[in-house]
């Protein structure tokens, strides 16, 4: 086997977000890679409470990649590494989006606050099938008392978010979702991302990135599908993401994974 250790994306590359289905091909593709000895990981931007419909679903993940790289966890769900953002820049985000009356919204470990404009920001959570651990706190103290891995702000000025990460080096906004009523960003720690955290799980393995396979659909992605031995794009992929992996597979909809091993196996 030359391969050791599997990553998964989950929106867009496992899981079916807008209607909460992961293909029974799926399921059969992370049993028979269990069975063959593979060490299965979940890599995505979600925090560990926004997975919950996903694992149960039967999905038994050995490691857990979060909050796009900011925060890691074994099987067990205990730490292996954490990169949260530093109060000082939290508490920027909070007089920005107070000051603009942008929506803001942020993952702990644990669970997601709203801290502005509560709608729209449920109706994206809602969209998403992210509901679960999503609470409201307009005295914007929650974050005092625990870590922030990610920020979310709604907002159609996207000028106001560039002009804001510019003077704020440390952090990157993605631009994440223009399918609801308002412009939707990921802000995080510069540094971070899903190899980021990948590289963490590695170290604890012994394993290296060629002996590393990952999939994924966005530009989240990236760095991840570069670095594997094999990465591997899902078929709803960018043209800009696809010439980062090794090869593109079919859609989340149209049996993406399972036909991606068929592949993989056979030359395994």
């Amino acid at each position: 086997m030359k391969h050791k250790i599997v990553f998964f994306d989950m929106d867009g590359t496992l899981y079916q977000t807008e209607n909460d289905i992961i293909q029974e091909s799926t399921l059969d593709t992370i049993d028979t890679l269990k069975e063959k000895g593979y060490i299965v990981c979940a890599a995505t931007g979600r925090p560990l409470h926004l997975l919950t419909q996903i694992i149960e679903k039967g999905i038994s993940f050995d490691y857990y990649v979060l909050i796009n790289g900011g925060y890691i966890l074994d099987k067990d769900f205990k730490e292996v590494a954490a990169y949260p953002i530093p109060i000082e820049q939290v508490e920027d985000l909070i007089e920005l989006s107070t000051e603009k009356e942008f929506g803001l919204g942020f993952h702990f470990g644990d669970c997601s606050y709203i801290y502005n404009k509560f709608y729209p920001m449920y109706d994206f959570m809602k969209y998403t099938n992210s509901l679960h651990g999503l609470w409201y706190d307009p005295s914007h103290s929650y974050h005092r008392r625990h870590r922030v891995f990610n920020c979310l702000i709604t907002t159609k000025d996207k000028k106001t978010v560039d002009d804001f990460i510019e003077k704020h080096p440390e952090l990157k906004a993605d631009l994440i979702n223009v399918k609801t009523d308002g412009f939707f960003f990921d802000v995080f720690n510069n540094y971070v991302n899903k190899a980021l955290g990948i590289q963490a799980i590695l170290d604890k393995e012994g394993i290296s990135w060629q002996e590393t396979i990952c999939f994924g659909d966005s530009t989240n992605d990236i760095e991840m599908l570069e670095k594997a031995g094999i990465g591997v794009a899902m078929g709803s992929a960018t043209d800009y993401v696809k010439s980062f992996a090794n090869f593109s597979t079919t859609s989340v909809y149209e049996d993406g994974i399972a036909n991606a091993f068929k592949k993989i196996f056979s030359e395994e």
